[in-house]
């Protein structure tokens, strides 16, 4: 498994974009929408699959538009995207799972059955200020992530998503 240097000996970018804090609002985000299909909430391994797409600029670049998009049709399309995805998904790991346990901790997001996540009691969404005033980079890893838990609720069970991705869960 991948470990995680000390705070204060990561480099900035990786501290600033892989914060705890950002991670668990983009997983809040995911959530929010993946449960409006999926009410017993996301396996932890689309969690990391929605986060190493929407996080990898290439990727989240050539998401389709459109949750109607088949996911296993737009993936035979973008099979390059597939090299190296599973690498990727791995090496993120711990950034998700320290993202979940701020958000446990802080109650924003919660366990829901076997390996499920749920949007928790309190909110953790990106405040309006924060969008306006932020990047175009960020704006569109926000929308992304959001557009995953829509898509990625109606693709398949998670060993069929995940399969397709190229992960194991």
């Amino acid at each position: 498994m991948v470990s995680l240097d000390k705070w204060q000996d990561r480099p900035i970018e990786e501290a600033n974009l892989f914060n705890p804090a950002f991670m668990c609002a983009l997983i809040h985000d995911f959530l929010k929408d993946y449960v409006k299909a999926q009410a017993d909430g996301a396996p932890i391994t689309i969690v990391v699959i929605a986060m190493t797409a929407t996080l990898h600029r290439a990727s989240r670049e050539r998401l389709p538009n459109r949750t109607v998009t088949p996911l296993y049709g737009w993936l035979q399309e973008n099979e390059d995207l597939l090299v190296g995805f599973a690498s990727r998904a791995k090496n993120i790991v711990p950034y998700v799972k320290e993202g979940i346990l701020f958000g446990m901790a802080t109650e924003t997001l919660s366990a829901g059955e076997g390996h499920s996540l749920l949007p928790g009691a309190k909110k953790a969404t990106f405040p309006k200020s924060f969008i306006d005033s932020t990047t175009a980079e960020m704006k569109s890893i926000i929308d992304r992530a959001k557009f995953m838990g829509r898509w990625l609720s109606n693709s398949g069970s998670e060993i069929s998503v995940a399969a397709a991705w190229g992960v194991k869960p």
